[in-house]
């Protein structure tokens, strides 16, 4: 396998990495799935830690972190029809790390490899997205809403204000940073949870245009090489319940009743439509 055959999967918190990670784990061993890509070698992590999480997605319970503990970084070998191989890297970097990472420009030597992977599979869940908001702007909706105006003592700023699109952008021009610069890089941006926003009758190029354009000018505009493309994906297909509550949705239902569960997933791109969720990792390995 090529040195530089490798493709680092990342996010922010909540951005439905490790529910990708269950789909794509289910779906490359599916019997008889209709993929770019097979499944070759586990090198990092363990069978019982993947099978668990492909468990969960299968019977349409949402990923719980403390049920779904394992080993710090998952790495899978996955093959093409042209015997082609190229690792994957799930690193799995807690929320406190992630803030230094763009806030204090500081990386954890643990994940430093994967970060300097060439291919990047930048994961953003559509349905969380915080938009940026003026004082004003929050003035004027209390005003129309009736409420009273408060004025609230000044707060000391937290990287948990920021908008989403200017964490995205300040994480893709830290890899390309002298710390990580490996030079031109390409990146698959995922827009996940798309069940829940493709009935804004948007593509994915447009969703990211609307939602965050800040992050689609800086790749349009060249200034960093990220030769770049835009899916939506919908890992689960649906609602799904939370094993610590009490729930019971008809769409989960309907969910694991289908004759085969990677029929739930869904990747779109443009105007085309597949359950081929290793589609965005074979257009990176071109």
């Amino acid at each position: 396998m090529n040195e530089d055959a490798h493709i680092s999967i990342v996010g922010l918190p909540a951005s439905g990495k490790t529910t990708y990670l269950a789909a794509l784990w289910h779906m490359v061993r599916e019997p008889g799935a209709n993929t770019n890509l097979h499944f070759t070698s586990l090198k990092t992590s363990n069978y019982e830690h993947l099978n668990t999480l492909a468990k969960l997605w299968r019977s349409g319970k949402i990923q719980q972190r403390t049920q779904t503990s394992g080993l710090r970084t998952v790495i899978m070998t996955l093959g093409n029809a042209e015997g082609r191989e190229v690792e994957i890297s799930f690193p799995d970097i807690p929320g406190e790390d992630f803030s230094d990472m763009w806030e204090k420009r500081e990386v954890d030597e643990s994940v430093r490899k994967t970060l300097s992977a060439r291919d990047i599979v930048l994961i953003v869940n559509g349905d969380t997205i915080k938009l940026p908001a003026w004082v004003a702007e929050r003035n004027k909706m209390t005003q129309d809403a009736g409420l009273p105006i408060i004025d609230n003592e000044p707060v000391d700023w937290s990287p948990n204000f920021s908008p989403t699109q200017v964490k995205l952008v300040a994480l893709l021009q830290f890899l390309m940073s002298e710390t990580l610069n490996v030079g031109p890089r390409r990146v698959a941006i995922l827009i996940s949870a798309w069940d829940k926003v493709e009935g804004e009758q948007l593509s994915p190029t447009e969703i990211m245009s609307t939602k965050l354009p800040l992050l689609f000018q800086y790749l349009q505009s060249g200034r960093d090489p990220w030769d770049w493309e835009v899916w939506g994906v919908s890992a689960q297909g649906g609602d799904y319940e939370d094993p610590e509550k009490d729930q019971h949705f008809a769409v989960t239902d309907a969910l694991r009743d289908l004759d085969r569960p990677s029929d739930r997933i869904k990747i779109v791109r443009d105007a085309a439509v597949t359950s081929d969720i290793t589609l965005p990792l074979a257009w990176l390995m071109k």
